[in-house]
C-alpha cells in the first residue's frame, strides 16, 4: 500500500510503489521479451489535505506503450480504464484518506529486467493547480543471474586457459535485484525472499557433472548459504536480497 505523503529520490511527485509481475519471464535471458501477459494491482493512498470538502480527479499521465490502466474507487469492485485518456472522480472528506485500486496490464513482448512506470496523477476539484503524482512501477522480473566460467590450467598439457584433464574451471553465478531504492521509507520497495540458485552439472543443458570433480569449498560474497548437495549440484540459498544489493556464488570443478 503507498502512503500519501512518500517523497521519491527527488520530490512526492515521484514516490513509487514497486511490484513484479511472474508471468511470461520464466526462462527468459537478461535481453529477452517476456513470453506472456502479466496484470498487477497497486493500492495508492489519497489524502485530503485542503480546508474543505474536495472531488478529485484521477487521471494517468504516463502510460507505457500497449499498457492498459484502470483504477478502482470502491476495492476492485468495479474498474474503469484512464490509460486512453480517462478519468475517475472521487469524493474525499476534508481531513480524510481513501485508497484506490490501480490494475495495471502490461502484453507480451517487452524486455525482462525492466521497469515501467505508469503515473497516477490526482488534481483537486477545489483548486485545480494543486495535484499530486505517484509511480507505480511495474517490473518484468527484478532478480537477475548473470554466469561466467574461467579456464586455469596449471599442467604441462596446453596452453594456460585451455580444458585440459587437470585444469581448473571456476564458474561465477552474479546476482543482483536490479531494483531502486531511493526515496524516503515511505516508497514501496521489492526485496527478494528465499531466493535459491540451483547448480546441477546433470540437468541439461549442463555437463560439466560427467566431466568434472568439486574443487574446494563453494563460497558466496554476500549472505548466502551455499550447500554441496551431491558430487554435481550445488544450491546458494539468499535469505532476502535488497534493491540494488549484488553477490557472487562461486564453485570449481576440476576437468576429469
Amino acid at each position: 500500500m503507498g502512503f500519501p505523503a512518500a517523497v521519491g529520490p527527488s520530490t512526492n511527485n515521484d514516490d513509487y510503489t514497486n511490484k513484479s509481475v511472474n508471468t511470461g519471464i520464466a526462462g527468459v535471458a537478461p535481453g529477452g521479451v517476456t513470453t506472456a501477459p502479466g496484470t498487477l494491482v497497486y493500492v495508492n493512498t489519497i489524502r485530503n489535505a485542503g480546508n474543505a470538502n474536495d472531488t478529485v480527479t484521477i487521471s494517468a499521465s504516463v502510460v507505457p506503450a500497449g499498457f492498459t490502466v484502470e483504477v478502482s474507487t470502491n476495492g476492485g469492485g468495479t474498474y474503469t480504464t484512464v490509460s486512453g485518456g480517462g478519468t475517475v472522480l472521487l469524493p474525499i472528506t476534508f481531513g480524510t484518506s481513501a485508497n484506490i485500486n490501480v490494475r495495471i496490464t502490461e502484453p507480451a513482448g517487452n524486455t525482462v529486467l525492466t521497469g515501467f512506470d505508469t503515473f497516477i496523477r490526482v488534481q483537486s476539484g477545489n483548486s485545480p493547480a494543486n495535484e499530486n503524482s505517484t509511480i507505480n512501477r511495474l517490473y518484468t522480473g527484478f532478480v537477475r543471474l548473470d554466469k561466467t566460467s574461467t579456464v586455469s590450467n596449471s599442467t604441462t598439457n596446453g596452453g594456460p586457459t585451455d580444458p585440459v584433464p587437470g585444469a581448473l574451471i571456476t564458474y561465477a553465478v552474479t546476482y543482483t535485484n536490479i531494483t531502486t531504492g531511493f526515496g524516503d521509507p515511505n516508497n514501496v520497495r521489492l526485496t527478494a525472499s528465499n531466493v535459491v540458485i540451483t547448480e546441477d552439472g546433470s540437468a541439461p543443458p549442463n555437463t560439466w557433472g560427467a566431466t568434472t570433480t568439486n574443487s574446494g569449498t563453494p563460497t558466496d560474497s554476500g549472505t548466502g548459504t551455499v550447500v554441496i548437495v551431491s558430487p554435481t549440484k550445488y544450491t546458494d540459498t539468499i535469505t532476502t536480497l535488497a534493491p540494488g544489493a549484488t553477490a557472487v556464488f562461486t564453485f570449481r570443478r576440476l576437468i576429469n
